[in-house]
């Protein structure tokens, strides 16, 4: 079927694919700027990631639809994708649809619970916790007594009563008054606090001053609810800017992606995903994430992506299309290379590394040395000699960035009596994966030896003379450079970067336990 697929002839237009299983079912939707060369590209290329192989192995039949252009395909690609649910898309149907709060446009306006964003009325959210929403809900009504019938009754009702209305039902509120009410608590919902509290104080006091105690004690309890509204937007709702932080890490073909809620400086709320990795996973993850949750007015990122333009463009046309306005808002796709916003990045990659159980810093390392797989296993050797004298070395393990000290050894150097550093690495070396070859045991993913090239060059004879493929540095101690057997110059690091800090904490840790090591003999001598 896929010769077949091959031999069919395809526009050179912008669309969507939709690739079908052998019972016609909708397994991937794509969209692509030419149809003929992204189709073509699934049965050309060799170097497919296994969840692309796995899918191109079930295609049986492909369908297209063409667009005008790249947008207009990218917004009918989350239609279909929405429509069909395929199977090899990425699959974000668990997640939360926040609510709003709503003030309708009535003659007396609510505030009520929105799911959705529709024509009318006005929106404030969306709220990340649906406690907190109900409690200003609940607070705001009791604040301003705002009515909350469906319908107004013929009569004042059991809210009137009991103090939690004004009775616009009965025209014990006049409408200008309510419609004040109104605007305070939108204000409220705005953050604009300062000026309500303001006003609050003065009608306190002027209550206390003339003995309307019961009055002056609602004025206070307004105060006090007021304040307590502030501190909830503080956490909750987008202000007058609000921005997404979105950072991701690969181990092995499962890709994670954190995403936290910024608000106005203020982190609202974090998400994390994971997903079988493929070319195009984060651009995928986007537009589908975006096509049913709130869009901020700034999205961060650690780095550019293939159709930034595009998708920002589809972004802005989204949100336009949600909030029913006839203008694009603006919404940027920001890849920072330093500040207050690569900090926020750092942030979010060092959370999602913690709740994978890594330590900051495993998963930059793996793109500082190149590393085909994440280095969660990593051995550190160094060795330690007194003229030749009481020649000894040793080896400790971390595990996801944490020593792990049940994999501590000891080497007595056997094969070299002189002081000879290098003899010593090959030796130890060569013993430990000797030993784990011969047991049948994991090898690590990550060898760091202490010292510089010459180091360097002793663990990697060794590994060769057993002929192990097992990646492997060395760290030099003046100037903390790493080096690498196939860079010519050694790597010089920032040290505040967490992966380099990872480094030097083992290799410190693997001096100690040696020199430790190194003084039992001579006591024992």
């Amino acid at each position: 079927m896929k010769s077949k697929i091959k031999k069919l002839s395809f526009p050179h237009k912008p669309g969507c694919y939709l690739y079908k299983d052998r019972r016609g079912q909708v397994i991937y939707v794509g969209k692509a700027k030419d149809l003929a060369k992204r189709i073509a590209q699934y049965f050309q290329k060799k170097d497919l990631d296994p969840k692309t192989k796995l899918l191109v192995s079930k295609i049986a039949d492909v369908e297209f639809i063409t667009t005008d252009n790249e947008v207009e395909a990218l917004i009918l690609e989350q239609s279909l994708i929405h429509q069909y649910q395929p199977k090899y898309n990425i699959d974000l149907r668990g997640d939360v649809r926040y609510a709003y709060i709503k003030v309708t446009d009535e003659q007396f306006p609510r505030l009520i619970t929105a799911r959705k964003i529709t024509k009318g009325g006005r929106y404030y959210g969306p709220y990340t916790e649906g406690m907190s929403r109900k409690l200003i809900l609940k607070t705001l009504g009791e604040i301003f007594k705002i009515r909350t019938c469906n319908q107004m009754p013929k009569k004042v009702c059991l809210q009137y009563h009991i103090g939690r209305c004004t009775g616009p039902c009965q025209g014990y509120i006049t409408e200008a008054d309510y419609l004040a009410n109104i605007k305070n608590a939108e204000r409220l919902l705005k953050g604009e606090t300062k000026v309500i509290i303001k006003d609050l104080f003065v009608r306190m006091n002027e209550a206390s001053a003339k003995q309307q105690y019961e009055l002056a004690k609602n004025y206070r309890d307004q105060i006090a609810a007021v304040k307590f509204v502030e501190e909830r937007q503080k956490i909750d709702v987008p202000k007058n800017f609000d921005q997404d932080i979105i950072n991701w890490i690969t181990v092995g073909q499962k890709i994670y992606v954190q995403l936290f809620n910024v608000n106005k400086g203020v982190i609202t709320s974090r998400h994390k995903f994971g997903f079988d990795y493929f070319v195009g996973v984060i651009e995928d993850f986007i537009k589908q994430y975006y096509s049913i949750n709130f869009i901020p007015r700034e999205i961060i990122i650690p780095q550019k992506l293939e159709e930034q333009g595009v998708i920002a463009k589809y972004l802005q046309e989204t949100k336009a299309k949600k909030f029913t306005i006839s203008y694009l808002p603006k919404v940027d796709l920001t890849v920072p290379q330093k500040g207050e916003k690569q900090k926020l990045l750092e942030l979010v990659k060092n959370n999602l590394e913690v709740n994978l159980g890594l330590e900051p810093g495993v998963v930059e390392l793996q793109h500082i040395l190149e590393l085909d797989k994440l280095p969660k296993v990593i051995e550190f050797f160094d060795v330690s000699t007194l003229q030749g004298k009481f020649n000894a070395g040793s080896m400790i393990q971390t595990v996801n960035g944490r020593f792990n000290k049940n994999e501590y050894r000891k080497f007595k150097i056997k094969w070299s009596q002189a002081q000879d550093d290098f003899a010593m690495i090959f030796e130890i070396v060569f013993r430990r994966y000797f030993r784990l070859v011969k047991e049948k045991s994991p090898l690590p993913d990550l060898i760091v030896i202490d010292g510089g090239r010459g180091q360097l060059n002793s663990g990697r004879k060794a590994l060769g003379q057993l002929k192990l493929d097992i990646p492997i540095c060395s760290l030099a101690k003046r100037e903390e450079e790493i080096y690498l057997a196939h860079k010519v110059s050694p790597l010089k690091l920032d040290k505040k970067l967490a992966g380099l800090k990872l480094l030097i904490r083992g290799r410190d840790e693997v001096h100690r336990f040696v020199i430790k090591y190194h003084r039992q003999l001579r006591k024992i001598k």
